[in-house]
């Protein structure tokens, strides 16, 4: 700031010496002299905005007009054009600084759009950490066996539900701003699942296979809730899967939806408990809730989806995440719209 300012007040003092020193009657010279003017006006003008430049304009104009206007050998004409030198000084000073100061203000708008951005993109982000966290206090729960007061363990899970469905809210909270797209490929959250789930399996010495559709499947719907009953699937088939065994995660493209398969090679499910599997509170596992599958199935009907089950062709269990293309309630023209503005 202090170099620019001492640049700019050298040169007009240079300048300015040059023209009032300047005895001769070419007006040539003059011509030059008035000229030069303009290049600590112009640079006062981008550098500092209207004001400033409008300031050095004025001291411009005082030292080029007066010195013009008492030559002996000065015209009517020759004041004419003084004046309208010194017009053009004021004027060429106002457009450079508005240009600038607008120049400015959208920069500082930009550059307020990208914190709001970092601050949404820091939000999700904390929001995944503070899941595993409550993930890590939900296993510490079970393996606990609940707390000491057990007339607590219900409002304990309540409290503890709510505070993941505030978490899930908080990764809603930015869009993705640098990859703006109509659709998302699916098969990252196969990805991310294979990625998640890999050391988790590996210890309990089960082995994932990743099976993603090469064609991809591209879908119009938010991936963070579908990521979640997916994750939930993969864990729970995890669990279930004896040693030795594997986990397939599976994405198949079709017409309108797409599917996610996790497949396992458990004991499966049992023909009297096939009917009960989605209901809330059901569970055959001795320190379950039955909360997942029965929440993961609502949420996809919620998305115009399903979350269904099926028995392996010889052991195991299918559960298949299906995921509509696009949202059929919404015309693609309005999304579109929405989703660009």
């Amino acid at each position: 700031m202090k170099v620019k300012i001492v640049l700019i007040v050298m040169l007009v003092a240079v300048i300015a010496a040059i023209h009032l020193g300047y005895t001769g009657i070419q007006p040539g010279f003059h011509l030059l002299h008035q000229q030069l003017f303009f290049i600590p006006l112009v640079l006062t003008s981008f550098w500092f905005g209207t004001i400033p430049g409008l300031i050095v304009a004025v001291v411009i104009s005082i030292l080029y007009g007066p010195a013009m206007i008492m030559l002996r050998h000065s015209t009517q004409e020759m004041h004419l054009l003084i004046y309208a030198q010194i017009s053009l000084y004021l004027f060429v000073a106002f457009m450079m600084g508005w240009l600038s100061d607008r120049r400015r203000r959208q920069q500082e708008q930009l550059l307020k759009g990208e914190r709001i951005t970092a601050m949404g993109k820091a939000a999700s982000t904390l929001s995944f950490e503070v899941f595993d966290i409550i993930k890590g206090i939900e296993g510490i729960y079970r393996l606990s066996g609940g707390l000491k007061d057990s007339s607590s363990n219900d409002d304990f899970l309540s409290e503890v539900f709510r505070l993941q469905r505030l978490v899930e809210a908080l990764g809603r909270f930015a869009p993705s701003l640098d990859h703006l797209s109509l659709s998302t490929d699916l098969n990252d959250i196969l990805q991310h699942s294979f990625s998640k789930f890999q050391e988790e399996a590996g210890l309990k010495g089960v082995k994932l296979i990743l099976k993603a559709d090469k064609e991809g499947c591209p879908s119009m719907l938010a991936q963070e809730e579908i990521t979640r009953v997916y994750d939930s699937l993969v864990s729970n088939a995890i669990d279930f899967s004896q040693r030795g065994k594997s986990v397939i995660l599976q994405s198949i493209r079709g017409g309108q939806e797409c599917v996610l398969k996790v497949i396992d090679s458990g004991l499966g499910v049992s023909k009297e408990h096939e009917s009960k599997l989605f209901s809330v509170f059901f569970t055959t596992k001795p320190d379950g809730y039955g909360l997942s599958l029965a929440s993961g199935r609502k949420a996809m009907r919620g998305l115009g989806g399903d979350l269904t089950y099926e028995a392996g062709k010889n052991e195991g269990a299918i559960f298949s995440v299906i995921v509509p293309r696009e949202n059929t309630d919404e015309p693609i023209e309005d999304f579109a719209t929405n989703r660009i503005s």
